[in-house]
């Protein structure tokens, strides 16, 4: 998995767990409203206190006197009273009792059912003033027989909240969250299609680049005609090796263009040393040789890809420092051109060519063998050992 799909799942990752998160804390909100709405709360209301959720006032509208000038004589009065909502939401379901301050008979009410229980007035609201609106008011009356016109000071409020979920900050702070999750989210498509958009650009220029590069591959190959194919065959054990050496994919595709172009510099070399039947003699020798050096400098201004130029330079570069142009030795050897040289050795030895057959399997892994060491890097050759072995190189080749 690269490092854009690795970034990608833990954004999903973290995105899924922050929507946990949420719906968690949403879950619980939820809890808190149905737990306030149905939990009933008591308000003690007295004159001169202050009140949390509800007042209440209850005037004397007119009164009267019966049996005047008698001992029996007592004074009705009706009572106007009105109950207030002062909180921020609804109140549903509420009952409020009376203190009066001297025992008193009901003799007549309206807007809800009244019961007296010594000197407490309990009023129990009718359904249409069962609840009172945020901000707004009920009425609620009755007419009381006693000795005075009474005064109240004294209200027990009992009634439920119908909580909103608005009036707790958690909902404040779940919309925030809820909006950087849509924003992530959001965020996360967008950069989504314009990495799928510029992996299809980026594939379609690596197509055009592979096709460029095995046509010149093909042109360099076809002035021998018993090299044909080989530059690709070339690139795809390179790859194969890389693979192995554990390279990630962009560097085995980068590793398959270098190698492509190994060859580049014969297009300087006489076709009559490059077809030649018969051994070459020592003036032909240093001409061969030279592709190499035309090759580097062939390479040299291209700059897209990194190390390109020393693919062709120093594929002939021997473990040991015999080999050439400049006879540097081991490690000195950039490693793309120690695994292009193993790679190219294989392949020639595989190979039909104008002065002999290809070399039987056997002979060819003696070779590779002996040669660990002094020729090639030992720890890559074991590699090629190992694909020969398997059969690798005897499958059709398409380089990537």
């Amino acid at each position: 998995m690269d490092k854009h799909k690795r970034a990608t799942w833990r954004s999903v990752a973290f995105l899924i767990a922050l929507f946990l998160v949420w719906s968690t804390l949403a879950s619980y909100l939820n809890y808190r409203v149905e737990k306030d709405s149905n939990t009933p709360f008591t308000e003690n209301i007295s004159r001169e206190g202050e009140s949390q959720y509800v007042t209440v006032e209850t005037d004397d509208v007119k009164f009267w006197v019966n049996d005047k000038g008698q001992l029996t004589q007592t004074v009705g009065a009706q009572y106007d009273g009105v109950v207030e909502n002062i909180y921020t939401s609804d109140i549903r379901d509420w009952k409020l009792v009376v203190t009066l301050p001297d025992e008193g008979t009901l003799d007549s009410s309206w807007n809800g059912t009244y019961e007296m229980d010594g000197n407490k007035l309990t009023i129990i609201p009718d359904k249409n003033t069962n609840v009172i609106p945020a901000g707004q008011n009920k009425t609620f009356g009755f007419i009381m027989i006693s000795k005075l016109v009474l005064e109240f000071e004294e209200y027990e409020f009992t009634g439920y909240r119908q909580t909103t979920y608005t009036e707790y900050p958690l909902f404040w702070a779940l919309i925030i969250m809820l909006i950087v999750w849509l924003a992530m989210a959001f965020s996360l498509i967008i950069v989504e299609a314009r990495v799928k958009h510029f992996k299809e650009q980026r594939e379609n220029d690596a197509k055009i680049i592979s096709q460029t590069m095995k046509t010149f591959a093909q042109m360099i190959d076809a002035k021998d005609p018993y090299t044909k194919g080989h530059s690709v065959r070339v690139a795809y054990y390179s790859q194969e090796i890389g693979k192995r050496l554990h390279m990630d994919d962009e560097e085995c595709t980068k590793l398959g263009y270098i190698a492509l172009m190994h060859d580049c510099g014969k297009l300087g070399v006489p076709d009559y040393v490059l077809t030649k039947p018969g051994r070459l003699d020592a003036e032909e020798r240093k001409l061969i040789e030279t592709h190499t050096i035309i090759g580097g400098k062939v390479l040299e201004n291209y700059t897209s890809i990194d190390g390109i130029k020393d693919g062709a330079l120093y594929h002939h570069e021997r473990y040991d420092g015999k080999g050439y142009p400049k006879g540097i030795a081991g490690k000195e050897i950039p490693l793309y051109a120690r695994i292009i040289g193993i790679a190219d050795a294989f392949d020639a030895m595989n190979s039909d060519r104008c002065y002999r057959k290809h070399l039987p399997k056997e002979v060819i892994l003696t070779e590779l063998h002996d040669h660990a060491g002094t020729q090639f890097d030992p720890e890559i050759v074991k590699h090629m050992i190992a694909m020969v072995e398997e059969g690798i190189c005897e499958k059709n080749i398409a380089v990537e």
